[in-house]
């Protein structure tokens, strides 16, 4: 008895060092992102910020669609054959030639849509072409960084992974602090922040080709077992595409320019769980894929959940008590919106709730039928939008919040029904979680 306590505490113990040491790493990204993303905020024009607002929308876009469940499934298949580099290897290069193919037929469907958002809101010609040619820059990069790094989180490079992030962090945040005492403006914003990507995309490019076996062919049975997860997750992810940058396309469209940048500038309030997003994707999620364990599946997956929830859940209750400093930091232009601040962070506590369902049961390719999550959420934002007014920041802010609760709901059916079925073979025994 005295044995189990005391291999139960070894675990926990285990565990905690791991989540304190690469959290406070995690802490300090995240503090210069978000000190660089005040700055820009502070910086610039309202007109300035709704364009770069939606230019960040555009890259997300493109890099969620590009992606279609190609990281699913070099996810669930790599937790599997991770510590074989030659497997490894070819999985990888077949898997970022999958996404190439997606990138161009997305880049063509999706960049349009984005250039008339910017027209509608009124943004110079000369305005547009350095936007867009940036974010398509930095999408490239994302391309690769995006398979590269589930290389680093499956074979745990945790201290290799916290360095490629603090040096993007410290050159974005160096670059914009030089630019704002020269000269700063959306044009500049926006090609700043593509050396981030770039350095590490590079970094990450470097590192693996002496991780694995680079030289490694694309194989037909890799192909076909990641575009099996593609197709049941395309759908869904063109669908949540639109959710996910629904508020910025919504008003977009009904609002302003203006008020485009007050969600965007809100939005920046968001970045404090993307801590916790990183660290659950940095250590809980590889972790989860890698076990093949149902009963600790089980028990991993209700304990990282609850305490998302719970913490979520305590700092929107902060931000409703405490909204004016939150808005102190981002300037006076955007002083009006103190009733607006809790509602952003319970968005954004849904959203973090949500994410995380996503990345435990994605890296495991357990996957919503579109036939029923799509109908479902159509329903959902078409009564919101129906009793909800679409020009004003809470409004669309609303719709943000109860578009998340059908699917977390979802998430959590599909969950459990899956960890409910026995334990399946795999290809180099069982894994494990500290």
């Amino acid at each position: 008895m005295n044995d189990r306590l005391s291999q139960r505490n070894l675990k926990w113990l285990g565990w905690g060092r791991i989540l304190v040491g690469f959290g406070s790493v995690q802490m300090v990204i995240q503090v210069l992102g978000f000190l660089t993303g005040i700055l820009i905020v502070r910086h610039l024009t309202k007109p300035d910020y709704a364009w770069f607002t939606i230019a960040n929308a555009l890259v997300a876009t493109l890099g969620m669609i590009a992606d279609s469940g190609v990281s699913s499934g070099l996810s669930s298949v790599g937790g599997q054959i991770w510590q074989d580099s030659v497997r490894f290897g070819s999985l990888i290069r077949t898997a970022l030639a999958l996404r190439r193919k997606l990138a161009v037929v997305t880049v063509l469907v999706v960049t349009p849509v984005f250039i008339w958002l910017l027209i509608k809101n009124q943004a110079p010609a000369a305005t547009i072409a350095v936007l867009v040619a940036a974010a398509l820059a930095g999408f490239s990069f994302q391309l690769t960084t995006g398979i590269l790094g589930i290389v680093i989180s499956l074979r745990q490079e945790i201290h290799r992974m916290q360095g490629i992030g603090l040096a993007a962090a410290v050159l974005r945040l160096t670059l914009v602090a030089l630019a704002c005492l020269i000269f700063f403006d959306v044009r500049v914003a926006v090609v700043i922040g593509v050396f981030g990507p770039g350095v590490q995309s590079w970094l990450l490019r470097r590192w693996v080709k002496t991780s694995v076996d680079w030289n490694a062919p694309e194989t037909a049975d890799y192909r076909k077992r990641i575009l099996a997860v593609v197709k049941k997750q395309a759908p869904l992810t063109l669908f949540f595409c639109l959710q996910g940058q629904i508020v910025v396309w919504l008003i977009s469209i009904f609002g302003s320019n203006e008020r485009v940048a007050e969600i965007g500038a809100l939005g920046r309030f968001a970045m404090i769980f993307t801590v916790v997003s990183s660290v659950v994707n940095g250590i809980v999620v590889p972790r989860f894929a890698r076990t093949q364990d149902r009963n600790l599946l089980r028990r991993r997956y209700g304990q990282v959940v609850a305490g998302i929830a719970l913490l979520a859940g305590s700092l929107v209750v902060l931000s409703a008590i405490f909204p004016r400093p939150l808005l102190w930091v981002l300037g006076g232009r955007y002083a009006n919106l103190e009733d607006a601040v809790w509602i952003m962070m319970l968005s954004a506590a849904l959203g973090a709730v949500f994410a995380t369902q996503h990345a435990l049961t994605y890296s495991k390719a357990w996957i919503a039928p579109a036939i029923i999550s799509i109908p479902m959420e159509l329903v959902t934002l078409v009564i919101l939008i129906q009793v909800l007014d679409m020009s004003t920041v809470r409004g669309v802010l609303w719709l943000s919040c109860g578009s998340f609760i059908p699917q977390i709901g979802l998430n959590m059916i599909i969950a459990r029904l899956n960890l409910r079925k026995d334990s399946p073979p795999t290809e180099t025994g069982p894994g494990s979680c500290p």
